[in-house]
This record gives structure tokens, C-alpha cells and sequence, in this order.
């Protein structure tokens, strides 16, 4: 088992008769920031004092490592960029070689060589006194080579030589064509699935090449993904699943990906037991959420999930023209096709009615939560939304966290469990709950051309829900089929 180093003593050691913080920098770095250790002498024998001041330069040497690992993915970037270059003029030369002369050949052979020892030579120390072979102008006797520049230089000549694909080169464009098609969530999962690759493949000193990625290999990062990303089975068979989406996607245009390596790589105990899955509030945790000290924001937010079973980004996405005097207009998300209408329950007209109140139809019911500024980002818009509310539904004591689970078995998406659960209880059928919802549709439809008998029902339906405790009556919890057995 790895040594367990106390907090007190992270990034610190004992250096003669004082501490000093000390940061390792990973191998991408080394190169650029040339050494293999950062560390700052603290000029003190005294532990308590070492731990309490280290902070400060330990998020220093961070902010060199990431500025440092940047700029090497960036320059990886562009040298695999213009060794793609390359190899694509010379599949292009064997294709036509009516139109390709000698001499032709002769400047790409020049151009993958001079730049291939260019780069082997960045960083390079000349040693005086080293006896020189003088086998010509390629002889490198007398030069002590940097490492990763020596790698680096080999893998543009194989790149420029068809030898080698680079594993992420095309991955943004396929994150475009895939775009329009998955929510933002699934697409971050995308990005930090080869992240996490590229991070154990660099670890283990493979080039990051789709050639290098045999079915072994895929299973041996397989079993090192939830120590890696610390998740998991479940979440790291999502990570796996959306490599061999990608896989997928490349091989209809990549000859080195024809195989799927990824195809049937997943953990085991990724499927979770029933009393191992997220699940519906209790009446119980909903009066203590709704009865709790929420800001007006917060308990607005909650009353719409738990009276529409609507999910968090589509509530917060809401606009003012999207609320009529009747229903709201909830936008259409995952596999839903268009938007539907859901009734507003009586509990729900004097918050919606201020919230729209002074504003214009494009206005947000939700300013407290813009949109993510940064460019590129792929955090959804409900990102912050989502750590308020967890933030509160811990402070008023609602939580349920099990040992080897990333997530808490209760969040904002538990309104919706409780929507269903209590409609279902009520006695409203299937089919206006999954209309109601956004579930598949069956017989019922709720969207923005239903006409007004089916919207009347539908208001019907969502006026049974009562919030529990909300008028001093006794809190019952109603008993279902499935008994959920909780887990300390």
C-alpha cells in the first residue's frame, strides 16, 4: 500500500535544520521548467509553523506546473500539427505521383529531417573534451540530449511517416460533430475521458498514438481509471463508453482505428444495486428543504422542481415568455424531441408571478444564475445552481453518502423521483406522468400543441401533489412495493 503522508507534512521535508515545501513536477513540465522538484526553504525548524505557511507556495509552483503543462500541450499541439501536414502531403504524393517530381520527394524528406533533428536538439548540452566521431553532418557525438526533446523529435519523423497517428488530433472535431446531438454534461465527460488517457499513457511513457492503443492496453488503463479520476465503476464505464464513441466515429476515417480496442472494455460493478442508486426524496427531506432558511432563489428553484419534476438546467434556463397564466413551456433535453407544456400547480402562481413581473419575455426567471461566461466552457448553465443547492440541502441535514460513491444518493434530481413517486401514489396513470415529465410518449402529449382538454387534465393531475408539512398537517411517508434498505 502507498505511504499515507499526514496533512501536516504534505509538500514539506526537512532540509538540514529547516523545512522546505517541495512540489514534484510531472514529466510533461520537466522540459519546460527544467527541473524534476520545485522547493522553497521555509527557514524554520518548526513543524506547525512550516504546515500553516506552505500554502501559499505550494499554489505558486502549481500555477507554474499548469502554466508549464500548457504550454507543452500547445506546443505537442503544433509540432503534431505540422507532422500532420506532412503525412498528409505524402499520402496525397502516393495518390498522384503523375503530379509529384523526384525533387519533390526530395524537400519533404529535407523537411521531416531538418525539423526532426531541430527538435531533437532543443535543451541539448555540448560537452567539450567528448571525442567526435566525424561520421558527417548527422554525427551527434558530444551532445547529452534532453529526453523528452530526443522523444519528441522521433515522434514528429514517425508522424511525418505515417508511422504514427496523434490519439487526439481529430477529437475536436469530432466533439463538433457530436455537438448538437448530446447535452454539455455528456460532452465534458468526453473531454476529461481522453484527458485522463493522455495523463496515463504520458505516466507511462507511451506515445499518445492511436497505434499504441491495443485492446491490452485498453483494459490496463480500464482497471486504472477510478484511482486516476477517483470514481467509480460506474461513472469509469462512462468514461469508457465515450472512447469508443470516439473510436467509433474515428475509424471511418483514421485506418489506424479500424479495430475498436474499447468495445467490451468495462469494469465490473458498474451496474448499481437498487440500494445503491440515487433516489426520491422522502416527504420528510422535502418539508425540511422547503421549510428550511432558503433564500427566496433557492426555495423558488426547489418549489418549481418538486411541483413540475422539471430538471435543474431546464429550470434554470427558464425565460419569462416561457411561463403563460396557465402552464410553463419546459425546453426539450436528452432524448426528448420538442418542448412540452406542464401545468403550474396553484402552490407555484405567486413566485412565477413575481418573478415575471417587470420584465421582458427574453429576461431570465433566473438572473441569480447567467450563463457560464468563459469561452468554450463546457459547464452547463446549472453548474452553480447545482452546488447551492447541495451546499443547503447539507446545512438543513438531507443526505445520504455511502463509502466507494462519488455522489450523494440524493440531489436536485430527487425532486423529480419525488414528483413521479407522489403522481404515481396519487393514482394518475402512466402515461400523463410520462407526459408530464418528457418521458417517451405514449398516448398523451403535452407539447405546445395540445389542446386545452388535454392541459386541463394534465392541471388535474398536478393538483394532487401537496407539499408535505406545508399547512401543519402530520408528515406521512406513504409505503411502497420496493423497500429501500439504507446503508450506513
Amino acid at each position: 500500500m502507498p505511504k499515507i503522508v499526514p496533512a501536516d507534512r504534505r509538500h514539506l521535508e526537512m532540509h538540514g535544520s529547516s523545512w522546505r515545501v517541495t512540489v514534484v513536477v510531472p514529466e510533461a513540465a520537466r522540459g519546460i521548467i527544467g527541473k524534476t522538484r520545485l522547493r522553497y526553504d521555509l527557514k524554520t525548524d518548526s513543524l506547525k509553523q512550516a504546515a500553516l505557511t506552505k500554502t501559499r507556495h505550494v499554489e505558486r509552483f502549481r500555477a507554474q506546473i499548469r502554466a508549464a503543462l500548457a504550454k507543452a500541450g500547445d506546443a505537442r499541439h503544433r509540432i503534431e500539427h505540422e507532422a500532420g501536414e506532412l503525412a498528409k502531403w505524402r499520402v496525397w504524393a502516393k495518390e498522384h505521383p503523375e503530379e509529384v517530381t523526384e525533387a519533390d520527394w526530395e524537400t519533404w524528406r529535407e523537411c521531416v529531417g531538418l525539423r526532426a533533428t531541430e527538435l531533437r536538439q532543443e535543451g541539448a548540452i555540448w560537452h567539450d573534451g567528448v571525442p567526435v566521431q566525424d561520421e558527417g553532418e548527422d554525427d551527434m557525438s558530444g551532445w547529452e540530449f534532453i529526453r523528452e526533446s530526443a522523444a519528441l523529435g522521433a515522434r514528429f519523423q514517425r508522424i511525418a511517416k505515417g508511422e504514427e497517428t496523434p490519439l487526439d488530433a481529430r477529437h475536436e472535431e469530432y466533439l463538433d460533430s457530436i455537438r448538437d446531438r448530446l447535452n454539455v454534461r455528456t460532452l465534458a465527460d468526453d473531454a476529461r475521458a481522453i484527458r485522463y488517457l493522455l495523463r496515463w499513457l504520458a505516466a507511462d511513457n507511451v506515445a499518445p498514438s492511436i497505434e499504441r492503443i491495443t485492446t491490452m492496453r485498453a483494459h490496463a488503463f480500464a482497471e486504472a481509471l477510478p484511482g486516476l479520476a477517483n470514481v467509480g465503476p460506474a461513472t469509469a464505464n462512462k468514461y469508457l463508453s465515450r472512447l469508443s464513441s470516439y473510436w467509433q466515429w474515428l475509424s471511418k476515417r483514421e485506418p489506424a482505428a479500424a479495430v475498436n480496442p474499447w468495445f467490451g472494455v468495462a469494469l465490473a460493478g458498474g451496474r448499481r444495486r437498487d440500494d445503491e442508486k440515487e433516489r426520491s426524496f422522502t416527504n420528510g427531506e422535502v418539508a425540511l428543504l422547503l421549510g428550511g432558511p432558503a433564500k427566496p432563489h433557492m426555495y423558488d428553484l426547489m418549489m418549481i422542481g418538486a411541483l413540475t419534476g422539471a430538471r435543474l438546467d431546464v429550470i434554470v434556463d427558464l425565460k419569462v415568455r416561457d411561463v403563460s397564466a396557465t402552464t410553463i413551456q419546459m425546453q426539450a433535453r436528452k432524448r426528448e424531441t420538442k418542448d412540452r407544456l406542464v401545468p403550474i400547480h396553484p402552490d407555484l402562481r405567486e413566485a412565477l408571478e413575481r418573478r415575471c413581473r417587470g420584465k421582458k419575455p427574453d429576461d431570465d426567471l433566473f438572473p441569480e444564475w447567467p450563463p457560464v461566461r468563459k469561452a468554450g466552457s463546457l459547464r452547463e448553465r446549472s453548474f452553480k445552481a447545482s452546488n447551492h443547492f447541495t451546499d443547503y440541502r447539507r446545512q438543513v441535514g438531507v443526505d445520504e453518502v455511502v463509502d466507494g460513491h462519488r455522489r450523494a444518493f440524493v440531489n436536485f434530481h430527487s425532486f423529480r423521483r419525488w414528483f413521479v413517486t407522489r403522481l404515481s401514489q396519487a393514482g394518475v396513470e402512466e402515461a400523463m406522468i410520462s407526459a408530464l415529465v418528457g418521458h417517451k410518449q405514449t398516448s398523451i402529449t403535452l407539447s405546445i400543441y395540445s389542446d386545452g382538454a388535454t392541459v386541463r387534465k394534465a392541471a388535474e393531475a398536478v393538483a394532487l401533489l401537496r407539499i408535505p408539512g406545508r399547512n401543519g398537517e402530520p408528515i406521512e411517508e406513504p409505503p411502497t412495493v420496493n423497500v429501500r434498505r439504507r446503508r450506513g
